[in-house]
């Protein structure tokens, strides 16, 4: 099975509503509304991950929305 480099994954500059700037994934979305605050995966199924509790929280959930988009680009290739 050949799996795809996700060094060939696009990185962009993000600035959250509480000013943190992260370097996110294409596949990725940032979503800051009232009824949620989280990152957004949008490689085949449509998943959100909201921000955990705590001054890291958009970190560790970002951390877990890019965890599964590898999961699923080493599975399906890009």
């Amino acid at each position: 099975m050949f799996i795809e480099d996700s060094s060939s994954i696009q990185y962009r500059q993000l600035t959250t509503a509480a000013g943190t700037i992260f370097s996110v994934p294409e596949f990725i979305l940032r979503v800051d509304e009232a009824h949620f605050c989280g990152w957004q995966l949008r490689y085949g199924e449509w998943t959100d991950f909201a921000d955990r509790p705590g001054p890291d929280g958009a970190s560790l959930a970002l951390q877990m929305a890019v965890e599964e988009m590898l999961e699923r680009v080493e599975y399906r290739g890009k």
